[in-house]
């Protein structure tokens, strides 16, 4: 924090083989490589590559440890690599161990799966069903944290874990920490895309930053397993002085607001329209809706705010304010925010999405608004901002 500060106040003053290629929507063109560290068949002791019969069925999951423990991993391996890796976090955490299966075995070589249904399925960002025999290992209200497992297959992770995590209702009270490995464990943008995936599937639960190493790294996975608290005795968490304060109309905010909370161990406070808006009442080329009437009408932007006041609103020294642009400015139902608090003494740093528009004079304005803070020059995110386009921003401002 005192990095942070002193930053602040003198901005006012292995392989040539890639991972199995990337996501349905961003798929490569042509005879691009696929691969990663589970590119070959080989014969597990679980199985992973179930060979090519045609009248193979699911394989009986591999199970370990005490179904009672609190905390559960869960991994789809075909060649074995992630399976090492989960073994070995099992036995570290005391955590129950479950691989997941799917109804239908990927078979043949590594061209056969790579080339073939493991690239339709990211393609099509298809969801290939999961063996009842797993599901039925698990009863997921047993388990407050569950690390899940995968190799990067076409940039991501496999589309079989997204079908997993689908199948269970998430709450914030479920922590996921994902772990997975490839052929490229550098690669920040596998790194993103898979915890994109995992975040988009899993929502509702608290997806927390995730590990991408090689599966032999035992001191990496040590590290992680620590700094998360999952190994040894928990140290309580200390309390934050960072607030991450967002309204989001479409989720482009949200995002971000998340990646920073996440990253800099923020706190998160969304502003929420005490009337809320409607895709309809959004649609700004219909001059009739909600939010066109609203920019023509500055008496109507008054937007009321289901809650303003934050708990423990003394104790952050930091405050970050996130927005959509309207026309140039904030979205107004940050105003009742920005005239609702008092930030004197805190140090404010805004920040937008926007498809095309920039910061523009939002922050002054709310710096007008609000008449007291250090408000710091914000930044705008485009409104497919990713988590490592945030995290190069903190990184500048000395949050991390």
């Amino acid at each position: 924090m005192k990095k942070f500060l002193t930053v602040l106040l003198s901005l006012v003053l292995g392989t040539t083989v890639l991972a199995f290629a990337a996501c349905a929507d961003n798929a490569p063109s042509g005879n691009t490589p696929a691969g990663g560290n589970e590119q070959t068949g080989g014969n597990g002791e679980n199985g992973d590559n179930n060979g090519s019969g045609s009248e193979a069925g699911p394989q009986t999951p591999a199970t370990s440890g005490d179904p009672a423990s609190d905390t559960l991993v869960v991994y789809f391996s075909w060649s074995g690599n992630t399976q090492e890796m989960a073994n070995y976090i099992a036995e570290q955490t005391g955590a129950y161990l479950v691989e997941i299966v799917p109804e239908e075995p990927y078979e043949g070589s590594y061209s056969d799966v790579a080339y073939g249904r493991a690239q339709t399925e990211a393609e099509t960002n298809a969801r290939p069903a999961v063996s009842q025999a797993t599901y039925d290992l698990i009863d997921m209200e047993n388990y407050d944290t569950v690390l899940i497992g995968f190799p990067i297959w076409w940039h991501t992770a496999p589309m079989v874990i997204g079908t997993f995590l689908e199948h269970y209702d998430w709450t914030a009270q479920d922590n996921i920490y994902p772990f997975f490995q490839g052929a490229s464990n550098s690669n920040q943008d596998y790194y993103d895309n898979s915890m994109s995936f995992v975040r988009i599937c899993a929502e509702g639960a608290t997806v927390h930053e995730g590990l991408y190493c090689d599966e032999g790294a035992t001191q990496t996975i040590d590290e992680y397993l620590t700094a998360n608290g999952l190994v040894g005795a928990a140290q309580p968490p200390e309390e934050s002085t960072i607030l991450v304060a967002y309204f989001s109309a479409q989720g482009h905010t949200e995002a971000v607001a998340g990646y920073i909370a996440e990253a800099a161990g923020g706190d998160i406070f969304e502003l929420v329209p005490a009337e809320p808006y409607t895709d309809a009442d959004l649609n700004y080329n219909d001059h009739t809706s909600r939010v066109y009437q609203e920019y023509l009408d500055e008496s109507l932007r008054d937007v009321e705010l289901s809650d303003t006041d934050v708990a423990g609103w003394e104790n952050y020294d930091v405050v970050f304010i996130g927005y959509p642009i309207w026309w140039g400015i904030a979205a107004w139902p940050v105003n009742g925010f920005v005239t609702g608090n008092d930030f004197t003494g805190k140090n404010i740093v805004p920040f937008c999405t926007s498809a095309s528009s920039g910061l523009g004079d939002s922050g002054r304005l709310l710096a007008d608004m609000a008449g007291e803070g250090n408000w710091l020059t914000g930044h705008r995110f485009r409104s497919s901002a990713s988590e490592s386009d945030v995290r190069d921003w903190l990184g500048d401002l000395g949050v991390i």
